[in-house]
């Protein structure tokens, strides 16, 4: 653990990993579109936001004044104007600009409740005398608000003034959804998507597989290794044999077969990494195996009785334990990129948001060619990221199992060369 600590790139991998599966946890709290990942591919889910703008940050002094913000601004407690023979009219103000000229503003106005609503739209210039902009009657129910697009030019504010009957009072407030030309922490996309909520839920999901998989692949590829060094014979021949099989074929045309040929699925991928990934593992291990199962130690345990099962997952198991973290962690990389090469060829898992899939979704919406790099980098980026916080964490683990050049693994008794 001390060498570990002393390691400085491992170190700043714990810190990478640790801040990534905050944000992973968090997500949840730091998106705002909280149902985005059963509704990516909802176009109604979306249809208030702006398509393909940059995200907020581009939008500095110098321009200010020509990109608009989208937003939602929520109607509050309207005023109120009563009629002398009866009913009235409820009365809602928004402020839409504050800048010293009005640019031109394109937003939606929602009108929610149940039931017909008479209303009128005024929009509300420098000199604060009111335009009348729309007058509809909406047709509306609980579920299926109204919506009414609308194009204002140097509008300060918006009114929208809903006509009361006799003894009717002020139902449901309206709201506006603005949309600008720049829009959340990472822009959106073509589809009008929030780049910033994908990407939060591909870290969960890159996670989740990188570190499953990698678990399971490492851990597979340990026990056979060791089992076909500690009990040899037909058991080793078998093995490697199999071995040579899944390590001599190529991973990534095998998996763009399957996943041309059946239905593609996030779980089948994971499927086979497990069957192919363990290779990785298998051929060090059995090397190391070989030579731990010659220790004193092993040897000691098997003149007093211990059968081939304990020397090996008593004895060498635990001795190969921190150079399998260190496997780990080097795997997760490949993983999540053979996951982001799959569904970039638009063979991937579909129901799910990763970040092969938003790539695979800008290159073939033209996100290249249109110049959206804010589609583009993030996902790609952030797979980079990924990569190289694990990258770092397994040197941090190789620095714990071989600190120094040249030597070798040792289990918890003593080598002969030191009986």
């Amino acid at each position: 653990m001390k060498r570990f600590i002393k390691s400085r790139g491992g170190m700043t991998g714990f810190v990478l990993l640790a801040f990534l599966i905050l944000i992973g946890l968090a997500g949840p709290l730091l998106v705002p579109f909280r149902d985005a990942g059963r509704h990516w591919h909802d176009i109604e889910y979306w249809q208030d936001s702006p398509a393909a703008v940059p995200p907020v940050w581009v939008r500095g002094p110098w321009n200010a004044g020509k990109l608009a913000r989208s937003g939602r601004l929520q109607g509050k407690d309207p005023v109120l104007f009563e009629s002398e023979g009866g009913g009235g009219r409820a009365v809602w103000r928004f402020m839409l600009s504050k800048e010293a000229k009005p640019m031109r503003l394109d937003l939606i106005l929602v009108i929610g409740g149940e039931g017909k609503r008479p209303v009128l739209v005024s929009s509300v210039g420098d000199d604060g005398a009111e335009t009348e902009v729309a007058r509809r009657l909406f047709e509306v129910s609980v579920g299926q608000p109204a919506r009414l697009a609308l194009s204002l030019d140097g509008a300060r504010a918006l009114t929208v003034t809903e006509y009361l009957l006799p003894g009717e009072t002020a139902r449901d407030s309206p709201s506006i959804v603005l949309v600008g030309q720049v829009s959340g922490l990472l822009g959106t996309d073509v589809s009008k998507r929030d780049i910033f909520t994908g990407i939060v839920l591909g870290l969960r999901w890159a996670l989740l597989l990188g570190v499953a998989v990698s678990f399971l692949t490492v851990m597979t590829g340990i026990v056979l290794g060791i089992s076909a060094a500690c009990w040899g014979g037909w058991v080793d021949t078998a093995l490697n044999r199999i071995y040579e099989f899944f390590a001599l074929m190529p991973i990534l045309p095998f998996l763009i077969v399957l996943s041309a040929v059946y239905k593609p699925s996030l779980w089948a991928f994971a499927g086979l990494a497990l069957l192919f990934f363990w290779t990785k593992a298998f051929k060090p291990v059995y090397s190391m195996a070989l030579q731990i199962r010659e220790e004193g130690y092993i040897e000691a345990g098997k003149s007093i009785g211990a059968g081939k099962m304990r020397r090996a997952f008593v004895y060498v198991l635990p001795a190969l334990l921190p150079y399998g973290f260190a496997v780990m962690a080097l795997s997760v990389p490949g993983i999540i990129m053979y996951e982001a090469g799959i569904s970039m060829l638009g063979l991937g898992d579909g129901t799910v948001v990763t970040w092969g899939q938003m790539l695979h979704d800008a290159l073939v919406q033209g996100a290249v060619i249109n110049r959206l790099w804010w589609w583009i980098l993030p996902p790609g980026l952030m797979i980079a990221l990924t990569g190289i916080t694990f990258a770092l964490l397994g040197r941090g683990f190789e620095r714990v199992w071989s600190p120094d050049r040249g030597s070798r693994p040792t289990g918890a008794g003593p080598s002969r060369s030191g009986t």
